[in-house]
């Protein structure tokens, strides 16, 4: 989840979070003020009650009836019950049922003379009036029809205004977070654009004041340091590559004109030869660091064109093969029918990378013969070299990239550790990868590197 969806979902879920609670409270705030407003009424119905017991000592249903004709207060469902100080029944309007009354509650008005209570779906309130020098007990019991169809209402409208609110501030959120955060995504784009070869350049933004430039003025300030220190590196590797180059290469000359003369015992040729031996071990591992210093460079793209892989491969054998003439190559094509061949290269890097692997297998292999196959599809284009020889722990196959790592079959074999490394290197500057596999069963170590076919290069 990127930051733009992080920011939007927290923003979205507090504002709901918020929203919600504003809506509960103004829905109880409304339920508060409805039960207040019709407790009210209650309590004028029953003290215009009083006023009509007071007035109609011989209160019947029909009197009743006729002095709260014009009330405009009428209560829907409204039941009233009169008791006396005995707390018998004198008054009821209830019809067509059985009359009870809670006696519990009448007991307690006597302490606390007015009680409010729901009953089933009726709000209920009982008071204690003292009418004429008589206590009597009033008791009368309505719903509020029309103000709960207001809270119903009101619970509706609130619902679906939640819904709809939530709904667009999760959708303006996330669009107005993405539009705030456009300078930072073209801060993004920018620096996924630098490369070894673009360190220099510094990253650009139009703002001056707000948290993206400080971002963008300390990134160029580390970006000036890391190609100050890049710089460096890379020249001190060309120059001391450069540098090493010319007297090994004196020194080898030198011991090879020595080691031809004829006065040298048998004694001093072997050491001329372990030294001749060393010093050719140290010219590759001097032009293996010159390579991988090199590989940075944009300027090697430039170099890439269509070549066939086939006769790369025949060309780094030859060059092997003169160093080590006992190695013999077995070479095959498979896939579709009628492959090209072709890949978009460096045919000077890819010949690099099949002369170590051939090395590679000349050295550590058994038999001194190394297997070959090109396997081409649609999409991509295979090659397989495999070798047998000792097996590897776990540890080396993990580590069989890594430079200077030298696995532990290579005890008593000279070399740099640097030889699969570039490989691994030459294959990411093409986009391509090379992994390495193990068969036990056969001894064999495989190499597969797979390059992509773009569509310039496919049929």
């Amino acid at each position: 989840m990127n930051l733009k969806k992080k920011i939007a979902i927290s923003f979205s879920i507090a504002f709901s979070v918020l929203f919600g609670i504003a809506m509960l409270i103004i829905y109880y705030a409304s339920f508060d003020f409805r039960k207040d407003q019709f407790r009210q009424r209650l309590i004028d119905k029953l003290d215009n009650i009083s006023h009509y017991i007071a007035s109609n000592p011989y209160f019947n249903r029909q009197s009743y009836k006729n002095y709260f004709h014009d009330d405009e207060d009428g209560l829907f469902y409204e039941d009233v019950i009169i008791l006396d100080k005995n707390k018998q029944l004198v008054f009821s309007t209830v019809k067509d049922q059985t009359i009870t009354w809670n006696a519990a509650i009448v007991n307690r008005l006597n302490q606390e003379k007015q009680i409010f209570y729901n009953q089933d779906q009726y709000e209920t309130l009982a008071k204690y009036y003292r009418i004429n020098g008589s206590p009597y007990y009033i008791i009368v019991k309505a719903q509020d029809y029309s103000g709960n169809e207001k809270m119903d209402h009101l619970a509706l409208v609130l619902t679906i205004l939640f819904v709809l609110s939530a709904i667009l501030v999760w959708i303006f959120s996330y669009k107005l977070i993405q539009r705030l955060l456009i300078p930072l995504d073209k801060l993004k784009d920018n620096i996924t654009q630098i490369n070894a070869s673009k360190l220099t350049k510094p990253v650009e933004y139009t703002g001056h004041t707000d948290e993206i430039a400080v971002l963008t003025r300390a990134f160029n300030t580390m970006l000036l340091r890391l190609s100050t220190a890049f710089e460096s590196q890379k020249e001190f590797n060309s120059s001391a590559s450069h540098e090493l180059r010319t007297p090994l290469a004196r020194m080898s000359f030198q011991l090879e004109n020595l080691y031809h003369q004829n006065q040298l015992s048998e004694e001093v040729k072997q050491v001329l030869r372990n030294i001749s031996k060393e010093t050719l071990h140290l010219s590759e591992v001097t032009d293996s660091l010159m390579l991988l210093s090199k590989f940075d460079s944009e300027r090697l793209k430039m170099t890439y064109k269509e070549e066939r892989i086939d006769e790369i491969i025949f060309m780094a054998y030859e060059k092997v093969a003169k160093v080590f003439p006992e190695l013999q190559l077995d070479f095959s094509i498979g896939g579709i029918e009628d492959p090209k061949l072709s890949i978009f290269c460096s045919s000077q890097l890819i010949e690099i990378a099949f002369v170590n692997l051939f090395k590679n297998a000349a050295l550590y292999s058994y038999n001194k013969e190394v297997k070959v196959m090109i396997l081409e599809s649609t999409s991509e284009l295979k090659v397989l070299v495999s070798n047998t020889g000792p097996a590897l722990s776990t540890i080396d196959q993990k580590r069989i990239f890594d430079a200077f790592s030298r696995g532990e079959n290579a005890s008593e074999t000279t070399g740099s550790g640097l030889g699969l490394r570039i490989v691994q290197r030459i294959m990411q500057s093409h986009q391509a990868t090379i992994e390495y596999q193990a068969d036990l069963k056969q001894s064999s170590h495989i190499f597969v590197l797979l390059f992509k076919l773009f569509p310039s290069q496919e049929g």
